[in-house]
């Protein structure tokens, strides 16, 4: 008896590096993930029937094979920002994009409180509106309108939809209505405002106050100005490399602490002194730690230690504000910028000079009195 011919049959399409595709008989294609990494071959179907989102759905696999799974096609499924509130009324994604805002990206409680405002109000003025199908003539312009704080709102509303994009992966850029096309007001960053350089002086005054793993974790910090989430990775899993014999140890460098997964899409390196890198040594040993616990153990410190003239306490400080203290001490003693820049992983020498060098005092040069 002949076998039944089985409906359908796999095949390549060109653009889709995730492996393979299953063509139906009425040409419809549906984009399957099939992947060896690491001696592990993974097979997993994505559910899309369209290139750009299986793509999508390849970047997320990527970023962790283990946890992936598919949850039908991002490009289609509509997004309400209004959508399944908690108890205090604050919507699911509105929850998700203020953690990711005040973890991932280390904004200040203050800043992320008015982020949740913001996001009340437009929660409010697109009720049931699907932000995909949203559109500025429609629905945004008619309620900034009528809103006060406009430069707030529009910055907030235009950071939801970079969230949607490139963090959550369900939007594209071209159903995202600000992008491009709705300027926001430019606000001064904060370090035109205000110094958030701790001094150095207090910095060793905690660090010597706290303990194992909180200790090693701040003074990696200050000896990288990495943030506080590249501190976290590092710790839960990452290396520790001798000095290339082709770079001089210029100011005092003895090893190299490699933080995995850096946003630029590579690992980032840095060169540290002997000090810094015998407090990474014991913090790899120690493993991943809470960042919550550390937030608390470096605060309380700040209030508890007692300083040279006998008094307790010091001006609280986060964690979260050691790059930036690093950066700024950084410009002030050497005016090198191109260094700066490179040392703490930017892209661009001109987010340096922005958000760094703005309280910064370049070096005293011979002038004629």
């Amino acid at each position: 008896m002949a076998r039944p011919k089985r409906p359908g049959r796999w095949v390549k399409v060109e653009g889709w590096r995730g492996g393979r595709a299953w063509r139906e008989p009425d040409g419809t294609l549906t984009y399957h993930i099939r992947k060896t990494i690491g001696g592990h071959t993974y097979e997993r179907s994505t559910g899309c029937r369209s290139l750009a989102a299986a793509i999508v759905h390849l970047e997320k696999f990527e970023k962790d094979p283990d946890r992936y799974r598919p949850e039908g096609d991002p490009a289609e499924a509509p997004i309400y920002l209004d959508a399944d509130p908690d108890a205090e009324g604050v919507p699911k994604l509105v929850r998700e994009f203020l953690k990711w805002s005040l973890r991932g990206k280390e904004n200040t409680e203050a800043w992320v409180g008015k982020q949740r405002n913001a996001l009340a109000w437009w929660a409010t003025e697109l009720r049931g509106v699907n932000l995909r199908r949203a559109t500025l003539v429609d629905h945004i312009d008619p309620a900034l309108d009528k809103a006060t704080d406009r430069g707030t709102r529009i910055r907030v509303l235009k950071a939801f939809y970079g969230w949607l994009r490139k963090e959550k992966h369900v939007l594209r850029a071209a159903d995202d209505p600000t992008f491009g096309t709705l300027p926001a007001p430019k606000a001064r960053p904060a370090q035109e405002k205000r110094s958030k350089a701790i001094p150095r002086d207090h910095i060793f005054l905690v660090v010597e106050h706290l303990t194992s793993p909180w200790r090693e974790a701040l003074t990696v910090q200050a000896g990288t100005g990495w943030h506080t989430t590249e501190v976290l990775r590092f710790a839960a899993g990452g290396t520790i490399e001798p000095m290339p014999k082709t770079v001089a140890a210029e100011n005092g460098a003895a090893g190299v602490l490699v933080c995995p997964l850096h946003k630029s899409g590579v690992p980032h390196r840095t060169a540290v002194t002997a000090e810094v890198l015998k407090a990474a040594k014991t913090l790899l040993k120690h493993g991943s730690f809470s960042r919550e616990w550390y937030d608390r153990a470096v605060k309380a410190a700040c209030k508890a230690v007692k300083r040279p003239d006998g008094k307790i306490g010091i001006p609280a400080f986060t964690p979260a504000m050691m790059r930036h203290t690093t950066a700024t001490l950084a410009v002030e003693v050497t005016g090198n910028l191109a260094a700066v820049s490179s040392f703490l992983g930017h892209r661009s020498i001109a987010t340096t000079k922005k958000f760094y060098s703005s309280l910064a005092v370049s070096p005293k040069i011979p002038t004629t009195i």
